[in-house]
């Protein structure tokens, strides 16, 4: 049996090996790399790659990744992704979808609307749900995020949820910030997707706690995300005040670093928005396996962490929590790391993949 995994990204970032996209690297190519190590035939490529003319499938087990709605804008490689899509069909081969984000109904569609348009809106409204209709199987990282598609799509039954795997070293668990220095927060991610609850936590709730801790306890806020998100990153500071606003560049070995050498995680989402229900616990899992508490707003992938980390609407009274009782904090961290090594190895992610890919 051999199977193909087929990601929405350039081809050439798939050979460089410098994948951007973490749910590119969760979700394919860390997968790939671990079922081949397990003996199963495994290949990545690109919507591109398979676009391209000449090309022959010879899986018998592909993997779509639900492709960005970028592709929409985008003419040619759409073309080449239905024409591809049909072909796995008409060939009797098993086609996988695996979605990681929600791209399904009205406040979706509203979304993209306003950033691309009403056309492109429009196609998402017609396409997500016809490719779903046609998979054979239906995959998601959160039990959350099934139950979402479902509840737009009735007629979906065969579903599966596989998680996002860790990708950052084992770390020693740490939670003993130290009058007289800073106290170090981190946040990494995408910014744009969530500039807005990371703006909402510099502005609301992180100036009260800095200066409830000041001066013994200076607060500083380092953002991990993409270039492009330095300025309105350290346009924060203002708001933030006496809080310190850093940013760092996101890449995979930066973030592992930045995890050692922070005090804790915090992590605001726009936790009542409709897309925050499909929304992976992967960054969560990431800093608990590194040994680093987390302080996040809760959506119902983190709530299963809940005896590991702190979810809470109130992130700056969980950090004064967490300070009044360090212990505490600590050994819940542990366990999670614990909990986190069992469930979210990429050994294990592989081991579900092939579950289903045997079906």
């Amino acid at each position: 049996m051999k199977v193909l995994f087929v990601v929405h990204a350039p081809a050439a970032e798939l050979a460089g090996g410098e994948i951007k996209l973490a749910s590119v690297r969760y979700r394919a190519a860390m997968p790939v790399a671990e079922l081949r190590r397990m003996g199963i035939q495994a290949d990545l490529l690109s919507t591109e790659q398979i676009a391209a003319p000449g090309f022959a499938l010879d899986a018998d087990v592909v993997v779509l990744a639900q492709p960005k709605e970028s592709i929409f804008a985008e003419g040619a490689p759409l073309g080449g992704l239905l024409k591809f899509i049909q072909g796995v069909k008409a060939a009797g081969k098993t086609l996988v979808v695996d979605v990681c984000d929600l791209k399904l109904g009205e406040p979706y569609c509203a979304y993209i609307a306003s950033l691309h348009g009403a056309g492109v809106a429009d196609a998402c409204r017609r396409f997500y749900p016809a490719l779903l209709r046609m998979a054979d199987a239906v995959v998601t990282p959160t039990a959350a995020l099934g139950g979402r598609l479902r509840s737009y799509l009735p007629e979906l039954r065969n579903t599966a949820i596989v998680a996002d795997p860790i990708e950052v070293p084992l770390g020693a668990a740490a939670f003993a910030p130290d009058i007289g220095r800073p106290l170090r927060l981190l946040w990494f991610g995408f910014y744009g997707m969530h500039a807005a609850p990371v703006s909402a936590f510099c502005r609301d709730e992180l100036p009260a706690l800095a200066t409830e801790l000041a001066p013994a306890r200076p607060v500083r806020f380092t953002v991990m995300a993409g270039p492009e998100a330095e300025a309105p990153v350290l346009a924060l500071g203002a708001a933030a005040k006496p809080a310190i606003i850093w940013f760092q560049a996101w890449s995979v070995p930066a973030l592992a670093h930045a995890l050692q050498n922070c005090d804790a995680v915090v992590l605001p989402l726009d936790y009542r928005t409709d897309s925050a229900v499909g929304k992976s616990n992967n960054r969560a899992l990431q800093a608990l396996y590194a040994g680093r508490p987390v302080f996040a707003h809760p959506i119902d992938s983190y709530r299963e962490l809940a005896a590991y980390c702190s979810i809470s609407e109130d992130l700056g009274g969980a950090i004064r929590a967490a300070l009044a009782d360090p212990a505490g904090c600590l050994a819940h961290t542990k366990a999670g790391q614990d909990y986190v090594a069992r469930h979210y190895s990429i050994q294990a992610i592989a081991q579900a993949w092939a579950e289903v890919i045997r079906r």
